[in-house]
């Protein structure tokens, strides 16, 4: 049932994963936000004379307020500009941001090495957003040799700090024994973590293991409880599978 996780992961997934980054690290700085919406010239003015004194903060806000286009108009090439000088100074958030920059190609030339350089950077320093795209890049062999055990050891590092997306894709590994052993235990512990962080397939996922008794008993009222959880997001396999449950 679960056959499909490994493959979850594709480029367009990838490109949204690279967004909801980016917009956590912008969301690190709240008082961003709030200036650029009261005052979005000063805001940026301010931040600009700070981040060109050499002030990381100003710096990854700057870059933020760029990416997202609150505060000022959105550009790319001034977001890349700025994350790279924080990330120069050896903020691993701001690595992470360069790093999906350059993987995706925007504000620079895209250069994946160039990408999987600033999200080793980052994630030696724990930096889970990287430490997860590091992950997809080897899961996919996607300038770097396809290494399954290389891509759920970088999963397993974001998994353990609470990434659902990486608690997902190493729930894929022990459901298929790709990277780590076999293991449908693991694969429901991981999927219930990832569940609970929110990842709507992982709900969908979850409820339907529960169904079908993968990694423990069959549980039907756990089954319907995730099963609703990703239907109510829209997700349409959720759907079907529960008015086929009604029809039983």
């Amino acid at each position: 049932m679960l056959t499909r996780i490994l493959h979850a992961v594709r480029d367009a997934r990838t490109v949204l994963t690279i967004f909801v980054v980016l917009l956590l690290i912008v969301g690190a700085c709240p008082s961003q936000a709030e200036d650029a919406g009261k005052n979005p010239r000063v805001s940026v003015d301010n931040l600009r004379k700070l981040a060109e004194q050499g002030d990381v903060s100003a710096q990854l806000r700057l870059g933020g307020i760029y990416l997202t286009g609150k505060g000022a108009e959105r550009d790319f090439k001034e977001a890349a500009r700025w994350y790279r000088k924080a990330a120069d100074q050896g903020t691993a958030e701001a690595q992470t941001a360069l790093g999906v920059l350059y993987l995706g190609g925007w504000g620079v030339q895209k250069d994946i090495k160039e990408a999987r350089k600033w999200f080793e950077k980052a994630a030696s320093k724990g930096e889970s957003g990287a430490q997860y795209n590091l992950g997809t890049l080897y899961l996919q062999g996607q300038g770097v040799t396809l290494d399954y055990e290389k891509a759920m050891a970088y999963f397993r590092q974001a998994a353990e700090q609470g990434h659902p997306m990486a608690q997902f894709n190493l729930a894929g590994g022990y459901y298929q024994g790709r990277g780590v052993p076999k293991n449908l235990e693991e694969a429901l512990k991981w999927c219930r973590k990832a569940a609970e962080g929110g990842d709507i397939q992982a709900q969908f996922r979850l409820g339907m293991m529960y169904l079908e008794g993968e990694g423990g008993p069959k549980d039907f009222q756990e089954a319907e409880k995730w099963l609703r959880k990703a239907a109510d997001k829209g997700l349409e396999p959720a759907k079907k599978t529960l008015e086929e449950l009604k029809k039983k």
